[in-house]
């Protein structure tokens, strides 16, 4: 079973840094380790001196057990456009199957992030790496990239019914007219689109079933321990749990003091060295990283008391904002907007209330 581990928080650099330090304890626990990083991989051809004028897009072995690979939007967008063919041309007319090309494609805006998320699927579905460190940078990015799947899910558990009751038949008959017949014309297969639907369903299943298990997706906070540092890492502490992804432990360059202590709690906090240029000391004082301490559940149900405790750390009462919608509770905090699938023997309820008492919002149904 591969694992995929990330960091949030701290500077891009220091992420980088420590992004190669936990890549290199891996290696030396004889586990096969990739650290990917998106482009430009400035930072990691300075920590490890690479006079390489790129570190590619083929993965390259840095030492044993240890690869490295820049995630290139590029060929990233090459590969997928070519798996994308493939699934779409049963549906295309035939005078445009083959008539556009990968080399010609242009990265728009937003585009990055599923093609970072594609290319860590075929990563880890390869079975070449027990691990896989990804160094994203912009830890807003990367909350976003790992939240995908569960926005994915959503997106097709509210579509789904739409889709089961699709006819285009009926479509063409309301429309009428040039598009009716254009429609008709295409001979569209219902039944392979809907199989299609499907696969897509899986792979957004197993996503969320990925990134909700912290033996198969490991996020670690980490912090310079100053005020501005530890305030921006709390709150994304508390988005990460809005895109339902435990986290179990915070790395502090430098020794945590008690506020860090308490503005963490119950997180396990390791102690790393301030200068974070120094990649390899940043490795050998790394804790067990096999050994993960117990995370907060992102929820709790409790059908006795008809209440959802829902775990918000770092955020105020002001910044969180709670509706329900198709008999799921909706939440807005950090950003990030999270659906909430309630039991049975909430689904129908009417909500009496809703409280804030740090770190957890309560609703009482």
């Amino acid at each position: 079973m591969t694992r995929i581990v990330t960091l949030l928080g701290a500077t891009p650099e220091q992420q980088t840094a420590l992004g190669l330090a936990i890549a290199q304890w891996f290696a030396g626990q004889q586990q096969r380790t990739l650290l990917a990083v998106p482009s430009p991989a400035t930072s990691l051809q300075f920590l490890i001196s690479s006079r390489d004028p790129g570190i590619g897009w083929q993965p390259k072995l840095l030492s044993e057990g240890l690869a490295i690979a820049e995630l290139l939007a590029t060929e990233s967008l090459n590969a997928a456009w070519q798996e994308l063919s493939h699934l779409v041309e049963p549906y295309l007319p035939q005078e445009l199957v083959g008539k556009v090309y990968a080399g010609e494609l242009v990265i728009l805006p937003g585009m990055d992030t599923l093609l970072t998320l594609n290319a860590l699927r075929v990563h880890y579905s390869s079975g070449e790496y027990d691990v896989i460190v990804y160094v994203g940078g912009n830890s807003q990015d990367t909350l976003r990239l790992i939240g995908l799947p569960q926005g994915l899910a959503w997106y097709y558990r509210r579509f789904q019914r739409l889709l089961d009751q699709l006819d285009l038949n009926a479509i063409a008959n309301a429309i009428g007219g040039p598009i009716a017949s254009a429609i008709m014309a295409a001979n569209i297969d219902i039944q392979k689109v809907q199989e299609r639907f499907s696969e897509a369903k899986e792979w957004i299943d197993r996503g969320v079933r990925i990134a909700a298990d912290p033996k198969r997706l490991s996020v670690f906070l980490v912090t310079d321990g100053t005020a501005i540092s530890i305030a921006q890492t709390q709150w994304l502490w508390g988005s990460a749990q809005q895109v339902n992804v435990p986290v179990s432990e915070v790395f502090c360059m430098g020794e945590p003091t008690p506020e860090i202590s308490n503005t963490f709690a119950p997180l396990r906090i390791s102690a790393l060295p301030k200068d974070w240029s120094d990649w390899q000391a940043l490795a050998f004082h790394l804790p067990d990283l096999n050994q993960l301490a117990a995370a907060p559940a992102p929820y709790e149900f409790d059908e006795v008391q008809q209440q959802v405790r829902i775990f918000l750390p770092g955020f105020r009462k002001e910044q969180v904002k709670l509706s329900e919608f198709s008999g799921e509770l909706t939440v807005e905090a950090g950003d990030q907007r999270r659906h909430i699938e309630l039991p049975t023997s909430l689904k129908d309820k009417p909500v009496r209330g809703g409280k804030f008492e740090a770190p957890y919002l309560i609703v009482t149904f």
